[in-house]
């Protein structure tokens, strides 16, 4: 049951970074989009995974700070991952199937990290 609500969780938080993002290309670039879109979609996320899936036995500041570097690492991991795959011809031609394979991918690994973030056993 944790993992539907963290994947319900990490669902909002994709939308809520899509929908800021697509509103903020009307006044900035891309990239400066995408960090504020990305940094909000996090911000949601933690809120509501500490709040709704987790049982955080950490600080707030702790898990914060946690969540932040694991988060980082799931945004690596994820470039590392699609970086490999369309080293094959076949994902050079589909790069949207190795998007959602690295997202797919990255998911778990967050789950996993946000566990220890949260301090949930």
């Amino acid at each position: 049951m944790k993992i539907v609500k963290f994947f319900s969780t990490s669902l909002v938080a994709t939308l809520v970074d899509f929908a800021l993002y697509t509103a903020l290309l009307s006044i900035l670039m891309p990239v400066t989009a995408h960090f504020i879109s990305a940094s909000s979609g996090m911000v949601v996320n933690f809120i509501l995974q500490r709040k709704w899936v987790f049982k955080a036995t950490r600080d707030v500041k702790t898990s914060f700070i946690l969540s932040l570097i694991f988060s980082m690492g799931g945004i690596l991991l994820g470039g590392l991952i699609i970086f490999g795959l369309t080293l094959f011809t076949f994902f050079i031609h589909y790069p949207l199937i190795a998007k959602i394979i690295a997202i797919g991918i990255v998911f778990f690994y967050n789950y996993v990290t946000k566990k220890i973030a949260f301090g949930d056993r």
